[in-house]
């Protein structure tokens, strides 16, 4: 996509985040536990599970489990492959993902929830020689979220994070994301990193132009415990070795013990 097409779409979305609500599940049994690559502040009840699976470019899916526990704590693990469709080898990431999350403090009509995390999922494959994820895993992380009414449902978060794969190029990030309701069932999706531990020209192993990552998805749920969405990441073309939007999808399926 060149830049002159991306520009408006950016714009265009950018708007609709602006004037839009985003969607919680309707049985309330989970918040989204992030929009599009970035942690939102929700946590998964005691007794909640979420499966996620979602795939990307070159075939890449990554396969999640997550339990809540005691209202407070979720803890999960993912695991991801690389060639899964279409021909040629398979290859399975290096090492398994984990996450745990603890809610501090709870959301209030006077201020947000506050989590403080622990995730080492990144994204597509894991590079081996330069000891990281394509697009680097959050790894610690703090995030602050806070639900609205407006047309409808609206949720905010940002946050701040330090990833683990730090060999060449470390320090800390941050994170914000959007999560907007249109109708009953659809919402649309926007997040933005500016990618400060992966933007430094004079590491051989970086893989950013500098322009941060923007990613955006629409979000559809099925009666209320089956959620879909298709996605679009990094739509200012930041990542280096390739150019146009990363589309993908990811479906979560959500319940409880």
């Amino acid at each position: 996509m060149s830049k002159s097409r991306i520009r408006p779409f950016c714009v265009i979305l950018l708007a609709m985040a602006c004037l839009t609500p985003s969607i919680v599940c309707r049985a309330q049994i989970l918040e989204d536990v992030r929009v599009v690559t970035s942690p939102t502040a929700s946590i998964l009840p005691h007794g909640g599970y979420l499966f996620q699976g979602s795939m990307g470019s070159e075939s890449a899916i990554v396969a999640a489990l997550k339990v809540g526990f005691f209202d407070r704590c979720m803890i999960g693990a993912s695991y991801g492959f690389q060639g899964f469709v279409g021909r040629g080898d398979m290859h399975a990431n290096d090492r398994p993902g984990f996450e745990v999350r603890l809610r501090i403090i709870e959301e209030s009509e006077a201020g947000p929830a506050f989590v403080l995390g622990i995730d080492t999922q990144g994204e597509n494959a894991y590079l081996e020689d330069a000891n990281r994820y394509t697009r680097k895993s959050k790894g610690i992380y703090a995030a602050l979220g806070k639900n609205y009414r407006v047309i409808g449902d609206c949720s905010i978060n940002a946050g701040v994070n330090y990833s683990f794969e730090n060999r060449d190029e470390g320090g800390m990030n941050v994170f914000c994301g959007f999560e907007l309701e249109i109708i009953n069932g659809f919402s649309v999706l926007l997040d933005y990193e500016p990618a400060l531990d992966d933007n430094n020209g004079k590491v051989a192993t970086h893989l950013t132009r500098g322009r941060g990552y923007l990613d955006s998805g629409v979000r559809f749920g099925y009666r209320d415990n089956l959620v879909f969405k298709i996605l679009f990441r990094d739509l200012m073309g930041n990542y280096i070795p390739e150019s146009g939007v990363d589309r993908g999808i990811e479906f979560s399926y959500i319940s409880s013990f």
